[in-house]
């Protein structure tokens, strides 16, 4: 026993180390995030020149009148499938912000997978996804490369959540198409990238249902598949109505995947990210 102690000793010595190294790595490289841009109070006038059903929306959630909201904070708990056949659930929580101007958000979430700890992120900015995995939040064991594939993904993403940022809707960056009562397309194109989604309405205004044609993976191989965000439950917060349970489907090969579905247990809008971050 006397023998393994010295092991011990240097192997955590080691760890500490690499701990060290790989936090002071972080800290250079750490991203600065956009401050909120405030935009003024919603206008029925300017909203009137939105499509019906956008217009529509933004009344019925109660966003007109209200500060327009250019960025949101949710906490989130979630339950994610990571493919089709995987039986059992895995709960995981997360934390994002995100932001109108400039196009971008910042997602991390943590699980247990097989009884360790895994931490995840996912973002987008300046026109850019970025992805990384860690085990235990510190050893990196996966970080995505530059794809236009993933750029693209990440921005259908950005727009599909237009449900939690009604300020999106009067972006320079989008613009909206084949309108009908219930329906309206949308295109969004930023630093290089365009994605495009279409929104679906339910009889009271809401935003219900968002569908894409999205790149679930990327490679020479990867195509677009069906991806459907929809709304279940609602939830009122500083007056505006917002989701608070939505389901993300993909459709392969003719079949639904739901792969992630969360509540919104927390959301603050027009926030700071914190330092922390």
């Amino acid at each position: 026993m006397k023998r393994i102690w010295p092991i011990l000793a240097l192997t955590s010595l080691g760890a500490y180390g690499a701990y060290r190294k790989y936090k002071d790595m972080t800290q250079l490289i750490k991203p600065t995030w956009p401050e909120v841009r405030h935009a003024g109070e919603v206008e029925e006038a300017r909203a009137a020149h939105l499509p019906k059903p956008i217009a529509n929306w933004l009344e019925t959630i109660g966003a007109v009148g209200q500060e327009q909201v250019m960025g949101i904070y949710v906490k989130q708990v979630g339950w994610m499938k990571t493919k089709p056949d995987q039986e059992e659930w895995t709960e995981s929580t997360a934390e994002q912000y995100s932001f109108v101007e400039p196009p971008s958000f910042y997602w991390k979430a943590r699980m247990k997978i097989d009884g360790l700890f895994v931490t995840g992120s996912d973002s987008f900015r300046d026109g850019r996804a970025g992805m990384r995995i860690r085990f235990a939040g510190l050893v990196p064991i996966n970080r995505a490369i530059p794809d236009g594939k993933r750029d693209e993904s990440a921005l259908q993403r950005f727009l599909m959540e237009m449900v939690w940022l009604p300020g999106l809707a009067f972006s320079p960056y989008v613009r909206f198409f084949n309108s009908s009562e219930r329906s309206v397309e949308a295109e969004i194109s930023y630093n290089g990238s365009t994605a495009n989604v279409t929104f679906e309405f339910d009889e009271l205004g809401r935003m219900k249902r968002a569908r894409a044609m999205r790149y679930k993976d990327i490679g020479e191989e990867a195509k677009r598949l069906p991806c459907i965000a929809e709304v279940h439950e609602w939830q009122t917060m500083d007056g505006i109505e917002m989701p608070r349970r939505i389901d993300i489907t993909w459709i392969i090969d003719g079949k639904p995947f739901a792969w992630y579905k969360f509540t919104v247990e927390q959301a603050s809008f027009n926030p700071r990210v914190p330092d922390a971050w």
